[in-house]
């Protein structure tokens, strides 16, 4: 098998073209956007990872809350960790952000090339630089890829540690050299795996990998058995370490969300949630987008797949694409079993997980490319077997090739930012630079008053997924409205905010402010003093002193 290294220096001009352009293109997303329209899409996974990581930039531990009187949250911290260099080296939140961006063009470069080096097994040497193009222009083009650009998400990163797992391991175990000899790379291979696991508890399913390959060797190259036993036995013990370790966040958190799901949800949504979008997804980049009504819009438990005609033929073109992957995959076996076993047994946790099976599908995609195009070669052969040879000119193909790539690029057009759930809300590519504008302003201007109220005194109040956001951003404290927030009211200066920068939220706030301030009455009744107010079309934010009537 080639080395990476042989690989990239015989193509060094294919990845030069196609990753110059994949890198300008990003510098020009990241430079030229206002850090302020990144403030709203800080919530959920990837403020816990800023909190995780910003707490262990100040203190050295990894111990955060989202609010002052909440218990730490358990999550994983390793993806918050990586980049709390970049929060210790700058002060401010946006050049904290605009590092991190930076860094994450380079970590989905390296991607980039591991993913078409993968991809590469399967192709003639002839057809590498296709293989090239196809993965940088799959990572540009697909929502899930640039969110890690722009965002301190876990699965690049993951991403780039089990496929460098996976390259070390495969170079090991088909080569010819004494293991006695290779003590950098094995040491390579133990340290990827356990980054791998900090970033993802999934990250075990690596050994099936290296267990097939390990049996596959011949015999006259295999392993002694002294050789296998200490090797299980220290990924065993290793494993066990790296569980005991991250115990809290396993039970507390990751561990009981599978069984959830297998309990609640549908098990027909299941299926198609993974045959009709993800595994397509995984294959056409913005497969997703083309659905109307995303099928997961309803429920998380009971996905919707018949929202309307034009769905449901999308669904079932998706399932006839996950079909000849399954082909591909038997038709594959004898070359790509450890691949096969490796993507097969993480297949039902990620199946479980509907809201995010598409999203933990991605450090598997170079496998999936393989299979989808192994199955669809072998379901082409006999067909293209009895046509006769047509010598295609090579600008008939270039225009081919480009009107195909146009129609996927205008497809991500129509939805480039606000929503991927509802097509008729979401911001095409024309709409852009006034919604870029609209969020700006509102969160900028947001952002300038929020930094005036002392923060000694000053305590804020989030919508759900948004406590800690102004933490990270201004380094105002967060208190979670329960029973004692009469008593705080009258020790602190508590300020609610109600906010919206992506379009879903924005098309009903009077109904969300309102819902938003009922559930605070519940522990009540305040009063609301209204002293910040910012409104446009697509970008809102207010913010009320919270005040205690007895």
């Amino acid at each position: 098998m080639e080395s990476p290294v042989s690989f990239v220096r015989r193509e060094w001009q294919a990845l030069t073209v196609f990753g110059g352009v994949f890198v300008i293109v990003l510098l020009i997303g990241v430079l030229a956007v206002d850090p302020a329209y990144f403030y709203p899409r800080l919530q959920t996974d990837p403020l816990l990872y800023w909190l995780k990581g910003l707490a262990f930039a100040e203190t050295g531990h990894t111990v955060a809350r989202t609010a002052i009187n909440r218990v730490p949250f358990n999550y994983v911290a390793m993806p918050g960790v990586m980049r709390a260099p970049f929060m210790m080296m700058f002060s401010d939140f946006d050049n904290q952000l605009r590092a991190i961006q930076l860094s994450n063009i380079v970590l989905l470069l390296i991607i980039a090339v591991m993913f078409a080096y993968v991809l590469s097994w399967a192709l003639p040497r002839s057809r590498h630089w296709i293989a090239i193009g196809f993965t940088f222009g799959f990572l540009l083009i697909n929502p899930n890829w640039v969110a890690n650009v722009f965002a301190p998400l876990a699965d690049a990163p993951y991403a780039a540690f089990t496929l460098g797992v996976i390259i070390l391991a495969t170079r090991l175990l088909t080569s010819d050299r004494p293991f006695g000899r290779r003590a950098l790379a094995i040491a390579g291979v133990a340290a990827l795996f356990a980054m791998a696991f900090l970033v993802k508890f999934t990250a075990p399913v690596l050994a099936v990998y290296a267990g097939v390959l390990a049996a596959g060797r011949p015999r006259s190259h295999a392993l002694p058995r002294r050789v296998k036993v200490l090797t299980g036995l220290g990924a065993i013990a290793a494993v066990a370490v790296l569980i005991a370790l991250n115990w809290g966040p396993l039970v507390n958190r990751y561990l009981p969300e599978p069984f959830i799901f297998l309990r609640r949800a549908s098990k027909t949504g299941m299926l198609l949630n993974l045959m009709g979008v993800a595994l397509p997804s995984s294959i056409i980049p913005v497969y997703h987008l083309a659905f109307a009504q995303y099928p997961i819009t309803k429920g998380a438990f009971n996905p919707a797949f018949g929202a309307t005609m034009g769905d449901m033929a999308i669904t079932a073109a998706g399932v006839g694409i996950s079909l000849v992957l399954m082909y591909g995959m038997w038709r594959a076996r004898r070359r790509f079993m450890p691949e096969i076993l490796y993507f097969l047994a993480a297949l039902p946790v990620l199946t479980v997980m509907i809201p995010s099976t598409r999203r933990y599908l991605m450090p598997y995609q170079p496998f999936i490319w393989i299979f989808f195009y192994v199955g669809a070669a072998a379901l082409l052969e006999p067909v293209t077997r009895r046509l006769r040879p047509v010598r295609v000119p090579a600008i008939v193909s270039v225009g081919l090739a480009g009107a195909l790539v146009l129609g996927l690029l205008f497809l991500r057009s129509q939805r480039v930012a606000g929503t991927t759930v509802d097509r008729g809300a979401a911001i095409s590519i024309g709409q852009t630079r006034g919604y870029v504008g609209e969020v700006v302003s509102t969160f900028g201007d947001l952002r300038r008053y929020l930094e005036t109220l002392p923060r000694d005194r000053s305590l804020l109040i989030g919508g759900p997924g948004e406590g800690g956001r102004w933490k990270a951003i201004a380094g105002l404290d967060y208190y979670h409205a329960d029973s004692t927030l009469a008593v705080a009211a009258r020790q602190y200066d508590i300020y609610v905010l109600v906010e919206c920068g992506t379009v879903d939220v924005c098309q009903d706030f009077e109904s969300w402010d309102s819902r938003f301030r009922k559930r605070i009455d519940s522990v009540g009744p305040f009063a609301y003093e209204r002293v910040f107010s910012r409104s446009t079309e697509r970008a809102k934010a207010r913010v009320y002193r919270l005040r205690n009537p007895q």
